[in-house]
């Protein structure tokens, strides 16, 4: 009866080969999500700060009189960040187009388009966000 006892001592190959596959899948896994979430939090960060450029240009946009209150090309925007990140590579850069269109003759829609470049893995993607407005003429006819 003892004769077929096996008593095994060590691991064999397929074993340890089976062990290294499913660590490599953990391990895949975790460097996506990090990956992921690096990109996620970029993301955030820059619409924040394309909001807040787009905020400042539809308020400059508010403060011009109705009639000079036009279209214009892109133009670069910039957001220093003043020290409150480590670098400035976490400025905001991107450009702004400004969209005017006339709804009647007392109102304009304003829209202000922001782009700007994010890093994603290897390369570069184009991001683009989009705010809007409508501007009433203050001086209305009697």
């Amino acid at each position: 009866m003892n004769k077929f006892i096996y008593h095994k001592k060590g691991g064999t190959l397929v074993e340890v080969l089976v062990s290294i596959g499913i660590v490599l899948i953990f391990l895949v896994a975790a460097v996506t999500t990090i990956l992921n979430s690096q990109f996620l939090a970029s993301y955030a960060k820059h619409k924040l700060q394309a909001m807040y450029v787009a905020g400042q240009i539809i308020e400059q946009e508010r403060r011009l009189s109705f009639s000079n209150i036009i279209t214009q090309a892109s133009t670069p925007v910039t957001l220093d960040t003043n020290g409150t990140y480590n670098t400035a590579a976490d400025d905001f850069l991107g450009n702004s187009i400004i969209t005017v269109t006339s709804l009647d003759a007392y109102r304009k829609q304003v829209q202000v388009q922001i782009n700007w470049q994010e890093q994603i893995l290897a390369g570069k993607r184009t991001m683009t966000e989009y705010f809007s407005t409508n501007i009433a003429n203050d001086s209305l006819p009697n």
